[in-house]
């Protein structure tokens, strides 16, 4: 494709996939359309009539249902050529039929698109699955938090070693729903609390997504009631992103499912090495960036936190380059190839 096609960056901005997208089109140089709601799609495109687009798609930003979802992308690929970058790729372990109705929809939208991408090999053998052909795997990058790889002064860019460090913290990061395991993280420090460790807290580094209010309320409240510390911080600013990752004293990313993670490269941008259960995806992850995660099977959550509160020495690494640059040729590879 000799003009690369217009990225929307559909949602409001500090949604993961809208923020990727815009991140995306800029490590690409090429343009961007910033569209905060759906319903403003089609009038916000009247000023690029025919031109191909880039779309970022998870159904919830696209319409009330995956079926909604689907026909709004499906719309748009009836008037110009669409590449739709696959995120939040429908897996059995979401449930059966939950993972039916949403893969019905990604299949629609794939038949509809003229490139396919999805962010993790473990993402395209999801798809293999349920019949997509995807035509690149382009992983997410390690941002660029500004954190050097060597202790100086405490503040904007420096190492994470030099910044104020919780006393006895487990921290979950990004938006708080089932899915990141909120509940079992509380339990298990609800366990340590009740056993007599009262100074051990749980920072949700983060804000609930829409919908799930009141089960991250219950996680807050298991913890208090069992004498430990809880709070949710709400939505953290960028330029606050690399100090409040390295305060944590243990960082935690045990997903229910996940298909491809930008809080965990975040960690690692941080200069934090991010406790996780062992999947194809965190399998991935530690093969592309070997030494970047702590890995559990789960059976006594409690006990590896215990260890890792005593001795948080793991949880610190120098932070890998930010991978933004190759990102973008990525992008801009896909498209070319797209068009040939």
């Amino acid at each position: 494709m000799s003009t690369p096609p217009l990225t929307i960056a559909l949602g409001p901005p500090t949604h993961g996939v809208t923020r990727f997208a815009a991140d995306c089109a800029r490590a690409a140089g090429t343009p961007l359309l910033e569209v905060p709601d759906v319903a403003r799609l089609t009038q916000e495109l009247t000023a690029h009539p025919g031109g191909a687009v880039q779309l970022h798609f998870t159904e919830t930003l696209f319409g009330a249902t995956p079926d909604e979802a689907a026909e709004a992308v499906e719309s748009l690929a009836r008037d110009r050529p669409v590449a739709v970058t696959l995120h939040d790729v429908p897996q059995p372990a979401e449930g059966a039929e939950r993972c039916r109705r949403r893969a019905a929809a990604y299949q629609r939208i794939a038949a509809a698109a003229g490139l396919v991408v999805v962010s993790s090999e473990h993402e395209r053998r999801l798809c293999d699955e349920a019949g997509i052909v995807v035509d690149a795997v382009i992983p997410l990058p390690v941002p660029d938090l500004g954190v050097v790889g060597s202790p100086t002064q405490p503040g904007v860019g420096s190492h994470p070693e030099a910044a104020r460090r919780d006393e006895r913290s487990v921290g979950v990061f990004g938006f708080l729903h089932p899915g990141k395991a909120v509940d079992l993280v509380a339990q298990a420090v609800a366990e340590l609390a009740a056993a007599g460790d009262h100074s051990v807290s749980l920072r949700l580094l983060g804000a609930p997504a829409d919908g799930h209010e009141d089960y991250v309320r219950v996680a807050v409240e298991t913890v208090r009631a069992a004498g430990g510390r809880a709070e949710v911080t709400g939505h953290i600013d960028d330029d606050d992103l690399a100090r409040v990752l390295g305060e944590v004293t243990v960082p935690v990313a045990l997903f229910r499912n996940v298909s491809a993670s930008g809080s965990i490269n975040t960690w690692a941008a941080a200069g934090r090495r991010p406790l996780v259960t062992t999947s194809d995806y965190t399998r991935e992850m530690e093969s592309r960036h070997p030494g970047s995660l702590l890995f559990t099977d789960g059976s006594d959550l409690p006990g590896d936190l215990r260890r890792l509160l005593d001795d948080p020495a793991p949880t610190r690494i120098d932070p890998p380059g930010p991978g933004l640059e190759e990102l973008g040729r990525a992008y801009l590879h896909a498209w070319d190839g797209w068009g040939a």
